[in-house]
């Protein structure tokens, strides 16, 4: 029978559709039990305010229903918010959260809220049957628009009258098609299944229902689609009697083998993923969330498709992706279909891909419910994709719930049918497994807090420094530095806060705790000019020449001139300067920056092809005085920077003011202060060993114990298990006179 969904029951769903059925369609009441809401005055004032009153402008689907339904009552309100649930019953390509957040969005303008009743709007009921689509997402408004319709018709029928039609499937289907836009709404199809689920398929896509009768029928495509949806129905009816007989069981899903191989062409090579992609992108989105970003042990090829993976170069992309490439196809020059997790959002999207490098030869065949991934963001998000935004959305995946396999196989089997006609290809397993996995074109440099697109906060001086130890006449000096210089270096021993203090100062210097705005690198012995200026990397048909993350922060800073940027280079005295820097030496002077001093780079083509520091952008960098593996700073690089010395703050009133502020009295404040003080002073007269720039930092005393109070246990693993090795390795000739010094903080 039809109401099997595989080895997942759907039985709430259909729990759910039984009970809306009898309140709302028979009784007129409402499946919120808010009274008499399925009226036919209700439906005329959707019909007036909406359906005759649509919004073709700018904002998303809710946004603009608002707008238009803020004359309505409270009724009709209501009405449109159950006409929702009903509406998102059958997807399951929605979570029940989401779901649930849209109808109370509703619910919410008629001053009610979501009833407790978990027959109607627990996780169970709401799950879902079957994917309604890209398309039922992208058009809701149009689908909402044929469910008014539909529903107008029927509430103004007898009692009666409606009884009948809700017995009688073929008299239903039939009495349907006078409703405007019938054949081309998947509604149609879901309506049917929720009121009929024992003689109709849970089939709600019209490319899947013509799949699966040229799969088991004589009828060439081009007449399946010929067919109104009445007869194409039939078609599915048939083809399932004969399954039925020929398996000898009614427990039989087209989504489900063995019928799901019969129409959907699963073949695979040896060395491809088995039989689904399902495990392959758990995995993916696992290693995700870390920082490995290898490829090597990833699949080579799925369906005969070249698998290619990229977590981003150096570190995590925002965007991290799994795309697989038909012949003649690469992600540098071509289409394929491509798994982009956007890690932010919380949101898997499987789209049409496109090439962002270079214009494809091929085109996706796109339609009126097709979106581009930039068009999503904004209609969905209110804000720009942070990448890829010229691909198209196939399929959206909330990861705030689990994925499901079933669907997750459907959809990538369809848009790989449709990918592999678009190439004029038939799947084999010609394609050879690849070991070594190429990266997707680097994406454009984009700092995580890009991600979030909100206004950022404005913040006073005092606010930016109000937690570093730094006297204000200080804290002034530093920015009028950078001000004037546009390069600083903040160097101190350990546990001065360097890093911290260089945040706080960016956010000072803009006046605003905007991140979007700040980024910051570690420079190593192996970091090179090609890191962080220009240069080549294999990319997907050979080596490509690609910008460095400070280039590609320069032309966002370029583009955005009205704003300071800074650029924070943690460990700078680590890395071989001259060599990464180049032609920076020169450009990143305060009277060298702009386009009057742009000049060709290392890498540039030609003369045209030039490169130059935006006035708007600050560099800081940060250096440890007490690393004795580093030779001393190049000199062309002190010319250019002004270096500010940080010391230790045990003494300041405000590192006084934190250690009481996190539960430590006065006689802990003391011993920290008084033993801390000492040991410095005695670090900072060996001047032949040591010296100030070894001093141990009062950073080390101020991350707060979780759950816990600044007391001496507190106090005593601080010293055994940071502050003791630092004095080992600083005394490592004389461990006696190490040992006393730990002894005299541990006393």
């Amino acid at each position: 029978m039809s109401r099997y969904c595989g080895p997942i029951s759907r039985k709430e769903v259909l729990v759910a559709a039984d009970r809306w059925k009898q309140a709302c369609l028979i009784d007129g009441q409402s499946i919120f039990e808010f009274g008499e809401i399925w009226t036919s005055d209700n439906i005329e004032q959707l019909i007036t305010h909406f359906v005759e009153n649509l919004d073709y402008g700018e904002g998303n689907f809710l946004g603009k229903l608002e707008s238009q339904l803020s004359a309505v009552s409270e009724g009709a309100k209501i009405l449109c918010a159950e006409m929702l649930w009903v509406m998102l019953l059958c997807p399951s390509n929605i979570g029940p959260q989401k779901k649930r957040e849209n109808i109370e969005a509703i619910l919410a303008w008629a001053n009610r809220t979501l009833p407790d009743d978990d027959l109607v709007l627990g996780d169970l009921a709401l799950k879902g049957i079957g994917s309604g689509g890209t398309a039922y997402n992208n058009l809701r408004w149009k689908e909402l628009v044929y469910c008014i319709l539909l529903f107008k018709q029927f509430v103004a029928l007898g009692g009666n009258e409606r009884e009948n039609l809700l017995g009688d499937r073929d008299a239903f289907v039939r009495w349907c098609e006078q409703i405007p836009d019938n054949e081309s709404r998947q509604l149609r199809h879901m309506l049917i299944y929720l009121l009929f689920p024992d003689s109709s398929e849970r089939i709600f896509g019209s490319s899947d229902r013509v799949k699966i009768v040229k799969s088991f029928s004589s009828l060439e495509k081009r007449e399946i689609k010929q067919l109104k949806a009445f007869d194409l129905d039939q078609k599915l009816a048939e083809i399932r009697s004969q399954q039925v007989k020929a398996y000898q069981t009614d427990e039989l899903d087209w989504y489900v083998p063995p019928l799901k191989a019969m129409w959907m062409d699963t073949t695979k090579s040896q060395d491809a993923t088995e039989q689904t992609i399902f495990p392959t992108l758990l995995k993916f989105l696992e290693q995700a969330k870390t920082d490995d970003l290898r490829t090597k042990d990833y699949p080579g090829t799925h369906a005969g498709l070249a698998m290619r993976v990229s977590f981003g170069a150096g570190k995590q992309a925002h965007v991290p992706w799994v795309g697989l490439l038909g012949p003649g196809q690469t992600p540098t020059r071509g289409v394929y279909p491509v798994y982009s997790y956007y890690r932010a959002d919380k949101l898997l999207i499987l789209t049409k891909g496109v090439s962002a490098t270079n214009t494809p030869l091929l085109n996706w065949e796109v339609n009126e419910a097709t979106q581009t991934i930039e068009q999503y963001f904004q209609a969905e998000h209110h804000k720009s994709a942070i990448h890829y935004g010229d691909s198209y959305v196939h399929t959206i995946y909330d990861l705030s719930e689990p994925l499901d396999q079933e669907q997750v196989d459907a959809d990538l089997d369809d848009l790989i049918g449709e990918y592999l006609s678009l190439l004029g290809e038939t799947r084999s397993s010609e394609v050879e497994p690849t070991s070594n996995i190429s990266e997707l074109e680097p994406e454009p440099y984009i700092s995580s807090a890009d991600q979030q697109q909100a206004e950022p906060e404005a913040i006073t001086l005092e606010a930016a420094m109000s937690d570093v130890f730094l006297s204000k006449d200080k804290v002034e000096n530093i920015l009028a530095l950078l001000h004037n210089k546009k390069n600083i270096v903040l160097q101190g021993p350990p546990g001065v806060g360097k890093s911290f203090i260089a945040k706080r100062l960016a956010y000072a210097l803009m006046a605003a705790k905007d991140d979007s705005r700040i980024e910051m690198i570690q420079f190593h012995q192996s970091y090179a000019y090609e890191d962080f200026v220009q240069g080549y990397r294999p990319g997907g048909s050979g080596f490509e020449l690609n910008d460095g993350l400070f280039h590609q922060f320069c032309s966002k800073a370029a583009s955005d001139p009205d704003h300071p940027y800074v650029f924070i280079i943690d460990e700078i005295n680590r890395g071989n300067l001259s060599k990464i820097f180049g032609e920076l030496m020169l450009l990143i002077e305060a009277d060298k920056r702009g386009p009057d001093w742009q000049v060709p780079l290392t890498y540039s083509k030609d003369l045209s092809e030039r490169f130059y520091v935006p006035e708007n952008l600050y560099l800081v960098g940060l250096m440890n005085t007490a690393d004795r593996s580093l030779a001393m700073v190049d000199y062309a690089l002190r010319r250019r920077f002004a270096f500010v010395d940080l010391a230790p703050e045990f003494k300041s009133e405000g590192f006084t003011r934190h250690l009481r502020a996190n539960g430590a009295d006065d006689g802990m404040i003391s011993t920290i202060t008084s033993r801390m003080t000492a040991l410095n002073e005695r670090i900072a007269k060996d001047v032949v060993n040591l010296g100030p720039g070894f001093c141990i930092g009062h950073s080390f005393f101020c991350e707060s114990p979780k759950n816990e109070i600044c007391d001496n246990d507190w106090y005593q693993q601080i010293i055994r298990f940071e502050i003791e090795p630092l004095i080992r390795e600083y005394w490592f000739d004389d461990p006696t006179t190490a040992q006393s010094i730990v002894d005299d903080l541990l006393a």
